[in-house]
């Protein structure tokens, strides 16, 4: 009998239970999201007193935060939008992050790695360090490529270290020799490209690819690496994968900006995805030769893009200075 009662008891608190559970309501969603994260050295370490500072598209700055003791962050009350965010530690080089798509009560994670200046850098101004950061010299994780061409040499800056997809996929081709005997077959600028703004703005570019003859050697598509992930950015300068109406669909063939290229970024409406293109690498020499062959003859309409003799590429390979 005793046992009976307890039973009734306990069937008793389950249904209280049940009952208040269901006269609740529904907890209403967030209006806000977060970004949060980690800030870390060349080495993975947290770095922490890193300024973070979020810029909506429109309208004034999030409040700073600053990261704590193990280099992590968090900034609260983030409305759905896009933004661009800044982290900045004296004696490190700046890192700025831009076409971030916040979605209503989105948690999104966003990690930095800050480099350490020099000493002749520690001193320089922001836009100074900025300037060191697209010299001509190699940045740490930075794999120098050079390709010879017919009209000159380019030397490339592959970034191995914030691009480490793209980057390993570019390098696979080089080292298998398949850029070799390759070309540059694509040009756009002002007298064969018709711009369309604001998503499609004037753009000039060239573009190559692996030797023809060994298309059939060539390696899978790879995943989109997005540059409000590498914060490797479309610029005067920046090589890219080139890549077709889905994202994840890159294989061999690159680009070399000689414009800077907002609409190419994570955020921006040259795909109409808003994915943006993989930039992995920036020109350190040879910028010259770049603009030779973007200069070179065309084909007639509707192949004005194509150049009327293809720049062969007469070898790829991995160099130092």
């Amino acid at each position: 009998m005793g046992q009976l009662r307890r039973l009734a008891v306990l069937w008793a608190l389950a249904g209280a239970i049940v009952g208040q559970a269901l006269a609740r309501p529904a907890t209403a969603p967030q209006a806000s999201g977060e970004i949060v994260g980690k800030v870390s050295d060349a080495g993975g370490a947290g770095l922490p007193g890193v300024s973070v500072v979020v810029h909506p598209l429109d309208g004034a700055a999030l409040p700073a935060v600053l990261t704590a003791a193990d280099g992590t962050y968090r900034v609260a009350s983030v409305s759905r939008g896009i933004y661009r965010v800044e982290f900045t530690l004296a004696g490190f080089s700046d890192v700025v992050r831009r076409g971030l798509v916040v979605l209503q009560g989105e948690r999104f994670e966003l990690n930095a790695t800050l480099q350490r200046l020099d000493a002749a850098t520690a001193g320089a101004t922001r836009d100074q360090a900025a300037a060191v950061q697209t010299s001509g010299g190699l940045q740490s994780g930075e794999v120098l490529v050079r390709l010879e061409t017919a009209l000159g040499n380019i030397d490339m800056a592959v970034d191995a270290a914030r691009a480490p997809l793209t980057a390993a996929n570019f390098l696979k081709y080089v080292d298998a020799g398949l850029y070799n005997g390759g070309r540059f077959h694509r040009v756009t600028r002002p007298d064969n490209y018709t711009p369309a703004p604001p998503d499609r703005p004037m753009m000039e570019i060239i573009q190559g690819g692996i030797n023809p003859a060994r298309r059939s050697e060539g390696f899978g598509p790879i995943p989109l690496e997005r540059t409000n992930v590498t914060g490797l950015l479309h610029r005067a300068g920046t090589v890219s994968m080139a890549r077709g109406t889905a994202a994840d669909t890159a294989t061999s063939d690159i680009f070399i900006l000689l414009d800077d290229q907002p609409s190419l970024d994570f955020g921006g409406k040259r795909f109409e995805d808003g994915q943006g293109g993989a930039a992995f690498g920036r020109v350190v020499a040879g910028l010259d030769v770049v603009r030779r062959i973007q200069q070179q003859p065309v084909q007639t309409p509707p192949r004005q893009q194509s150049l009327a003799e293809p720049v062969i590429i007469l070898k790829a390979y991995r160099a130092t200075k």
